[in-house]
């Protein structure tokens, strides 16, 4: 399955606005920052991935449509 620029920039971003709220977190909370960062971004990472399959899902498919023959 090819990735799009669009599914790419999704996970992207999920992924980084996850990982900056796990370090605010941690920073705010005094705690070390790393592995809140890297489990917030992993988290981030697996809902964009699942929110762009639902969102480019549709695309994909109405390419995809058989014609009907006339």
């Amino acid at each position: 399955m090819k990735i799009t620029m669009k599914e790419k920039a999704i996970v992207s971003s999920f992924t980084l606005i996850t990982s900056l709220t796990g370090y605010f977190y941690a920073k705010s909370a005094e705690k070390d920052v790393v592995p809140y960062m890297m489990v917030s971004g992993f988290i981030g990472a697996f809902l964009g991935e699942a929110i762009a399959h639902t969102f480019c899902k549709d695309d994909k498919d109405k390419n995809n449509k058989p014609k009907n023959p006339k």
